[in-house]
């Protein structure tokens, strides 16, 4: 074979690597500087997929008083909003995604009542500045019939709660 062409070939082999590796680089300090905001913006828009609540129960707001039982610990929080399908827990206790817990839940003036949850989302790696409610997002999951029936209610009660204040306003 050629030496020419030897020497060619080596020659574009090391042009290329010498590409690559110059077009990883300037990769990794665009990446750093502006990976930040990258990640922000993906948290905060994952769950607006396509612009509307793909939710299967509509949510209602709530304040109630709540404590969670996940490992050894007890916490107590606050209920911001509840459907049949699962709530918005506010909690400053970072607790793991997919973590397995009991809510017991303390509706005024009624009897107090617990359901089990799984943790499928958490706001606790996001900045300060970018949320309203330090929480997270639960399912709930097998729960008995008596358990659905009696969060059914709860529903419906405060439901009606706000059905009364919304005529008293008129």
């Amino acid at each position: 074979m050629d030496s020419g062409i030897i020497i060619t070939s080596i020659g574009i082999g090391a042009g290329i690597f010498c590409s690559l590796i110059i077009f990883w680089f300037f990769h990794k300090i665009i990446k750093r500087r502006l990976g930040n905001d990258q990640s922000l913006q993906a948290i905060n828009t994952a769950p607006l997929k396509s612009g509307r609540d793909q939710r299967r129960h509509p949510r209602i707001a709530v304040s109630w008083s709540a404590s969670m039982e996940f490992g050894q610990m007890v916490v107590e929080v606050r209920l911001k909003d509840i459907s049949l399908g699962g709530a918005f827990i506010i909690c400053q206790e970072p607790v793991p995604l997919d973590e397995k817990l009991r809510i017991y839940i303390e509706i005024p003036n009624q009897d107090r009542f617990a359901l089990n949850a799984e943790v499928v989302w958490s706001n606790m790696n996001v900045p300060e500045a970018k949320v309203i409610h330090r929480g997270l997002g639960v399912k709930f999951v097998q729960n008995s019939a008596a358990a659905r029936t009696r969060l059914e209610e709860a529903i419906t009660y405060q439901e009606s709660l706000a059905a009364v204040t919304a005529d008293e306003d008129c």
